[in-house]
């Protein structure tokens, strides 16, 4: 979960080595999670991301949860636990720090190492980002695939990044990550 987090911190947004990345953009996802056993799991949905750190993923598949962020705080809304987590930001990926460190391979290929951990990022012709491949914590190998996605000059709104929070769910305050 702690590096699924981290693409959820695609809200830095940054121009280095050659990526680009604009003030906010927006996409569809299907995330691969394969464990050293070799099962895989697909999750789907969306995501909003702002250069302002600010970010929202909505999970559809295979179930329905929403990670947002402002930079400070990560909620994780379970919606069928009925339930949110909130996270103080700390020593999650900071994907500027990422980017930053991000070297061109070969082609629309980029690696880096951060904080132990080997990244691949992959653009398409147009220089956006498409995919973002690591090993996480458990020893996974995760694939994020983007398609359908839309830089703009402008921040996405912040009121559009929050999460959906119905005032029944219960809240935990998770520790710092």
């Amino acid at each position: 979960m702690r590096r699924s987090v981290f693409f959820l911190l695609l809200s830095v947004v940054l121009s280095a080595g050659g990526i680009t990345v604009p003030a906010s953009f927006s996409a569809t996802f299907v995330q691969k999670v394969t464990t050293p056993k070799k099962r895989t799991t697909r999750y789907k949905g969306t995501v909003q991301v702002n250069r302002t750190r600010a970010f929202r993923w909505v999970y559809t598949a295979p179930t329905s949860r929403e990670i947002c962020g402002d930079g400070k705080r990560v909620r994780i809304v379970d919606h069928p636990l009925e339930q949110v987590i909130v996270y103080r930001v700390g020593s999650l990926v900071d994907l500027m720090q990422l980017l930053k460190r991000a070297r061109p391979h070969h082609d629309h290929i980029y690696t880096a190492n951060y904080h132990g951990v080997n990244y691949t990022l992959k653009l398409d012709k147009q220089g956006r980002i498409e995919q973002v491949a690591y090993k996480d914590d458990l020893d996974n190998t995760v694939n994020i695939r983007f398609r359908g996605v839309r830089y703009s000059d402008t921040p996405i709104p912040a009121q559009k990044l929050r999460c959906r929070i119905p005032a029944h769910y219960d809240v935990i305050k998770g520790k710092r990550r």
